[in-house]
């Protein structure tokens, strides 16, 4: 499987001198961006991720981040890519852009509140707790290094797990919903407004893999 070598790389299918990449990307060993190219009907509306050095097109704007540090970087990549997040960003989609005018309007969280200790684990901050699984589910492959070392993320490069990931993903999606502040029937109701969820459930005849871990995780983190 590509996704657990970590020596694949994707071959681009267009290619830009590296110097004229470099007037846009500076020094950056790393980008976060986004899918600009989107609908409100899709399985998300808000695709997010942090890439090795590339070239970016128009479709796929980055984030400059030079004022974050490499952890808070990973929190705002967590929240990006949350269920609420995106609930909210569809709201405000209405053709088939997710320009930053919207994005600028979202509601995110500030880098100075992740300093904050996690409601649900005391003895941590949200910063390194998100910070940590988005650094699992991102670093998976050799390109990524940089990213890891800069962030002191130990071991650098995690083998790709599915069930190890759906478990982390579902652990992010229950914090935001808590960080939010949206109880179980906001959560059940938002949770119903995903086609590919629904989808899974009714495949299942009852309840998929998503939202079960998913609630059960925002359960479990509840207090």
């Amino acid at each position: 499987m590509e996704h657990q070598n970590p020596e694949f790389v994707v071959l681009p299918r267009f290619w830009i001198a590296e110097k004229e990449a470099a007037k846009f990307i500076e020094e950056r060993k790393w980008l976060l961006t986004y899918k600009d190219v989107t609908s409100p009907t899709n399985q998300r509306t808000m695709i997010a991720a942090i890439l090795p050095r590339v070239g970016l097109m128009n479709s796929a704007p980055f984030i400059k981040t030079a004022d974050l540090s490499v952890r808070h970087q990973c929190c705002l990549l967590g929240n990006l890519n949350s269920l609420p997040y995106d609930y909210i960003a569809r709201q405000k989609v209405g053709g088939l852009h997710l320009n930053f005018f919207i994005v600028e309007q979202l509601p995110a969280f500030a880098p100075d509140y992740y300093s904050e200790k996690c409601p649900w684990d005391r003895k941590t901050t949200l910063e390194k707790w998100i910070s940590d699984r988005v650094l699992k589910l991102t670093c998976t492959a050799n390109d990524m290094l940089p990213l890891a070392e800069a962030a002191a993320f130990k071991p650098g490069v995690q083998k790709w797990k599915e069930d190890e990931r759906d478990k982390l993903r579902a652990e992010l999606d229950a914090a935001y919903f808590i960080l939010y502040g949206m109880a179980r029937p906001d959560v059940e109701y938002i949770l119903g407004t995903f086609q590919g969820i629904v989808k899974a459930d009714e495949a299942n005849g009852g309840i998929g893999d998503t939202r079960r871990l998913i609630l059960e995780a925002f359960d479990s983190m509840s207090i």
